[in-house]
């Protein structure tokens, strides 16, 4: 968190938060700008991070607690991520009422069929 900045820069010997040329080259993509930091802009940059270190990933599951901000603008922007990537985000909001919400992966995993942004047509994995 950027506000809590101040307090470790003695520790960090840095004068601000700096975001990687790579992970800017990222962010523009979404349309965020480096100061737009927290929980959504590191959604977004450890997505595109996991997917260069498993670039065969075939799901992402993106599990949120109810009424997280951050979780549901991430949310908001995974038609976009998947688009971008060709990696389907299936979104799983807990709320303490109990129940089976992990059944919603079953039919990705059931039926999965990665699109490749390279070619544009579905790849099976």
């Amino acid at each position: 968190e950027k506000k809590y900045f101040s307090y470790f820069e003695p520790l960090l010997k840095a004068s601000d938060f700096k975001v990687s040329p790579l992970g800017e080259d990222v962010l523009e993509q979404y349309g965020i700008q480096p100061e737009h930091t927290g929980e959504s802009m590191d959604n977004i940059l450890k997505i595109h991070h996991i997917l260069q270190e498993y670039p065969d990933l075939a799901l992402l599951v993106q599990t949120t607690p109810a009424f997280c901000c951050p979780g549901m603008v991430t949310e908001a922007m995974a038609a976009r991520i998947e688009a971008k990537t060709g990696v389907p985000i299936v979104s799983i909001t807990y709320d303490v009422s109990g129940g089976s919400k992990n059944k919603v992966i079953v039919p990705f995993i059931k039926y999965f069929k990665r699109t490749d942004p390279a070619i544009g047509r579905k790849a099976s994995v």
